[in-house]
């Protein structure tokens, strides 16, 4: 892909181009641009802090060590987009913000190209002493160039709803779930429908393995919650079924005994058999509600960690990486150590993942979510969530995090993905150059 070209001949053209560069326009936004020489390495949005002068300074503090972090950067520019006005305090609103972000780019040796603020009634720079007080005209911000960069619709949190569905689609795939509920239970066990793989392992050996969510350092360390982690491993897991097989298929039909089981969900549960290949014919079919059984799986694997986290891995990277993250999960039951190349992929470690890749599974998620019933829904956000954080759209992803709180106040990755936001932590590929292709 070539990426476009914009050559900016003054600030205010540079200022038109900018929401069409972030795909939105930005509200109560601080954007950084840093750049190599004349040409910009991208952006980042950060919340204006409020007024206090130590949010400020600690604002201007991250945001230059972020810059810090590209390894080209040699310069930036600063734009603080407001509702304040010019006229409220005889001056341009967050000045001390734009001050301080120049202060700090100096002790870094970071060359400032420019510190811009956009306010409701006007704009101007830092570095234009001829600005007037009241700032100049927002007609001057009206874009002059070509039509093959389309006007962004909407702000920052703009397109984090979920898709659209009907009542009658939800009601297909939560029939379709209760379907698959049960024949989960014929298979592997009644435990196995709440996740519990230690029991499920004594009860049925229609199982091919049971797995735990991957290895959370960050608990062992504190580094994201202080909770001891439990020795329990059968807690919140979730089997993986393997093909029916002939005692399970005789179960199923063994009248009087048990109800009958809906075709449909055994074939479906019987997917499970290749999980690494059920999460990549999703990701390439972009499953929606019309595949009631097939989307009920997988909102079933999304909403138990040890096979979401197969697909986090294998979305985020490719299907010999989900083969090897789904045999990485057995070994680890097993009480092998969990392989950490694969563990730090859910810290943003490791290898620039495919957009591309990450934007179809984003899709994918976003639909299941929007179809699962709500008590199942935790887990599809929570993936969207995570999707959003590594596309570099933490405010989607906080979205998505405190949507699935809401409904599970203790969810997880849900919690997890949230505190990556709140601390402004970010991929570290989100500081890679992206690669030609």
């Amino acid at each position: 892909m070539t990426p476009t070209v914009v050559k900016a001949a003054d600030a205010a053209q540079f200022l038109s181009f900018v929401p069409r560069m972030l795909g939105y326009h930005p509200t109560q936004s601080l954007v950084v641009i840093p750049f190599h020489g004349a040409r910009s390495l991208g952006a980042m949005r950060f919340d204006l802090p409020d007024g206090d002068a130590d949010a400020v300074d600690r604002i201007a503090a991250t945001v230059t060590g972020m810059v810090c972090r590209l390894a080209e950067a040699d310069a930036v520019a600063a734009i603080a987009y407001t509702a304040a006005r010019f006229e409220d305090g005889g001056r341009m609103p967050h000045r001390d913000l734009l001050a301080a972000l120049e202060r700090r780019s100096d002790a870094c040796g970071l060359r400032i190209t420019d510190l811009l603020c956009v306010a409701a009634d006007g704009w101007g720079s830092v570095l234009d002493a001829d600005c007037p007080a009241a700032g100049r005209p927002l007609g001057d911000l009206e874009w002059s160039g070509t039509g093959e960069i389309p006007e962004p619709d909407g702000d920052q949190a703009t397109g984090a709803n979920l898709p659209v569905c009907s009542a009658e689609e939800r009601e297909r795939v939560a029939e379709a779930m209760a379907a698959l509920a049960q024949a989960v239970a014929v298979l592997c066990g009644p435990d196995a429908v709440a996740g519990t793989a230690t029991r499920t392992a004594q009860s049925a050996r229609t199982a091919a393995a049971q797995h735990e969510p991957l290895p959370d350092p960050g608990l062992e360390q504190g580094a994201v919650e202080d909770a001891p982690r439990s020795q329990d491993r059968s807690s919140d897991l979730g089997p993986v079924p393997a093909p029916v097989s002939g005692v399970a298929e005789a179960a199923a039909s063994v009248p009087g005994e048990a109800a009958r089981v809906d075709p449909r969900a055994l074939a479906a549960v019987c997917r499970f058999d290749d999980l690494p290949g059920f999460f990549e014919d999703a990701l390439a079919r972009q499953l929606d509600a019309s595949d009631a059984y097939d989307i009920a799986a997988l909102v079933w694997c999304l909403a138990r960690p040890s096979l979401r986290d197969v697909a986090l891995v294998q979305w985020s990277g490719n299907l010999a990486q989900g083969d090897e993250a789904l045999d990485a999960q057995l070994r680890w039951e097993s009480g092998e150590e969990y392989p950490a190349h694969l563990a730090m992929r859910m810290w943003g470690e490791g290898d620039r993942p495919d957009a591309a890749r990450l934007e179809a599974a984003l899709r994918l998620s976003r639909q299941a979510a929007a179809v699962a019933p709500r008590d199942e829904r935790p887990g599809p956000l929570a993936m969207c969530a995570w999707l959003s954080w590594a596309l570099g759209r933490s405010t989607h992803a906080a979205a998505y995090a405190e949507h699935a709180c809401e409904i599970e106040p203790e969810h997880g990755l849900s919690q997890i993905v949230l505190s990556f936001v709140d601390a402004g932590h970010l991929p570290d590929w989100a500081f890679q150059r992206a690669s030609a292709r």
